[in-house]
């Protein structure tokens, strides 16, 4: 079953604090140096082993996944199937002269099914592990300096970025710009795309309309950006922005 990403923003650096605090040490911070320093730190839930591989070679940051040693894949959740691949879709297969007719579902059944099995026949989880497909879903907790995020977004908020980690940077490029606008403006690769120069120009609007209920969010809560239909993700990723 298809289910939605999420991409939590829950830590960040508080730069209007951060200025007024070094202005009062009698140090100015040059917009240069607001890049280099500070952290943004986001959990991203619900995400394929498959899009969890191109984050993690970023390496100009600090990455947490979730082990999969201990956690199960079930038909009701634990992968992530791409929109591309239809419904009603089957392939045959062949298993010891017999054909089979599957859909994606099916195969994705098919190794929870055998990795299950493994382990009731004794076999340890880390090793029964390695049925677990690429549509697997995993969580990962990324840390980026703004430089370097803003990198992160130049390349994978491309039109020819993979789609679901596209649809990601989309949603996390939203969220540093509602939190941090005055570090955060229009990506740089818009210069030279007419789709990023679009999408930058949606993500302001609706940054824009989230702003009021951003602020009226309660300190340490949750806040939910909004981002479909309008930004026409691929898949559903649900950003949120905790408010400071």
């Amino acid at each position: 079953m298809r289910m939605a990403s999420k991409a939590i923003l829950f830590s960040y650096t508080n730069y209007p604090e951060l200025n007024a605090n070094l202005e009062g040490a009698g140090v100015k911070m040059s917009q240069d140096s607001m890049l280099r320093h500070g952290s943004f730190t986001f959990d991203l839930q619900g995400i394929s082993r498959a899009a969890s591989h191109q984050i993690v070679r970023h390496r100009i940051a600090s990455f947490s996944q979730q082990s999969q040693r201990y956690v199960k894949v079930t038909r009701s959740y634990g992968y992530l199937k791409p929109p591309g691949v239809p419904e009603d879709l089957k392939v045959p297969v062949e298993i010891k002269g017999h054909r089979l007719d599957l859909n994606f579902e099916d195969v994705m059944d098919l190794t929870r099914q055998a990795e299950e099995g493994l382990v009731s026949k004794g076999i340890k989880a880390e090793d029964s592990r390695y049925l677990r497909p690429n549509a697997a879903t995993t969580n990962i907790v990324m840390s980026m300096s703004p430089r370097q995020l803003i990198h992160f977004f130049n390349l994978r908020c491309a039109p020819d970025a993979q789609w679901e980690i596209r649809d990601l940077a989309w949603s996390m490029y939203a969220a540093v710009r509602l939190a941090s606008p005055g570090v955060f403006g229009p990506l740089p690769a818009a210069d030279e795309s007419d789709y990023i120069k679009k999408r930058v120009s949606i993500v302001e609007d609706l940054v824009r309309k989230g702003e009021n209920g951003f602020s009226r969010t309660q300190p340490g809560e949750l806040f939910r950006l909004e981002l479909q239909p309008l930004l026409e993700l691929v898949h559903p990723v649900e950003t949120f922005v905790r408010r400071y």
